[in-house]
């Protein structure tokens, strides 16, 4: 039996029934790691398969409803339309986490919300990241910019030369890390991304190998600015993505992905205002005129792409 200056010295029953807790729940924390980082992986997965069939989807309808259907509605429309989807989903999201962040600190739980201070209502707080949103403004031109873009090329080419060409977002966006970012790939990494940008090609084939007699194209055609249209759109999209990058990891103010997304949309607004008021109706003649089902569901698969990514 331990005496009592053992017990007060902490090497008796209850010092050792301590250091086996302790030892426990170190334990019970290494073995809960590895489950968490599987979760995750099977995220990453899911999100990356449902953003490939998006895209994939998102190309062909595109393509199908203004190169065979000839749809006359205007695509800066179908693109403003997703971004108010865009919208309205952050904000939803935004909400959620707002209310959580309110019931923590009325229960005196420590906030962790990057910097941004804690408002007594969601309005103030939503002001707040819209005050906040002017470094969004360059990335929402050039996703602006981007986006109408892959319409002018999907009206002048194939899907299957617009999905050829797409491929070289791989490679931009691996330029661009490099340039803005700091980042060193060895030889070996690159022959990944030329691999991978190879093995997407072959995925695709169905989609791109077609006869030439069996492809539908439109009589006023023009190759060339379809062509040059997806490349300085796959140029765009590497900068686009390494910029929002860096802005999210050096910003002071750390806003979570879903705020992001919110003052990226909101900022998309006036660019494509601007084009709907000086494209005056688009092929239509006017505002809202040509709209179908699939332009619904094209707009929408457009809102899942910026949300997903």
């Amino acid at each position: 039996m331990p005496s009592p200056g053992d017990v007060e010295k902490g090497k008796g029953p209850s010092s050792t029934g301590g250091e086996s807790t302790r030892s426990t729940g170190t334990v019970a924390k290494g073995h809960g790691r590895p489950s968490l980082l599987a979760s995750m992986a099977t995220i990453k997965v899911a999100v990356l398969l449902i953003l490939c069939l998006q895209n994939s989807m998102f190309t062909l309808l595109r393509r199908y409803s203004q190169g065979v259907l000839k749809e006359m509605y205007s695509k800066y429309e179908v693109l403003l339309a997703g971004e108010m989807i865009k919208m309205v989903f952050s904000a939803w999201m935004i909400y959620g986490t707002f209310t959580q962040q309110l019931n923590n600190k009325q229960e005196g739980v420590s906030p962790t919300s990057g910097g941004i201070p804690i408002s007594d209502s969601f309005q103030k707080h939503l002001m707040y990241i819209i005050s906040k949103s002017q470094k969004m403004l360059v990335l929402a031109m050039i996703y602006g910019a981007m986006n109408i873009l892959s319409f002018v090329s999907l009206r002048n080419i194939g899907a299957g030369m617009f999905t050829i060409f797409a491929q070289c977002k791989i490679l931009t966006t691996a330029t661009f890390s490099t340039l803005l970012l700091q980042r060193h790939y060895s030889a070996t990494r690159w022959r990944a991304l030329v691999s991978l940008s190879f093995g997407v090609l072959l995925f695709s084939e169905p989609i791109w190998n077609v006869p030439a007699a069996e492809q539908k194209t439109e009589k006023n055609s023009n190759l060339i600015l379809g062509t040059a249209a997806v490349l300085i759109e796959v140029t765009l999209s590497g900068f686009a993505s390494i910029y929002f990058e860096k802005v999210i990891k050096t910003d002071p103010l750390q806003l979570n992905i879903w705020e992001r997304n919110f003052q990226l949309a909101l900022t998309s607004f006036p660019v494509y205002l601007v084009f709907i008021i000086a494209d005056q109706g688009g092929p239509s003649g006017s505002l809202g005129g040509g709209w179908s089902f699939l332009t619904c569901v094209v707009a929408l698969l457009g809102a899942a792409g910026g949300l997903l990514v």
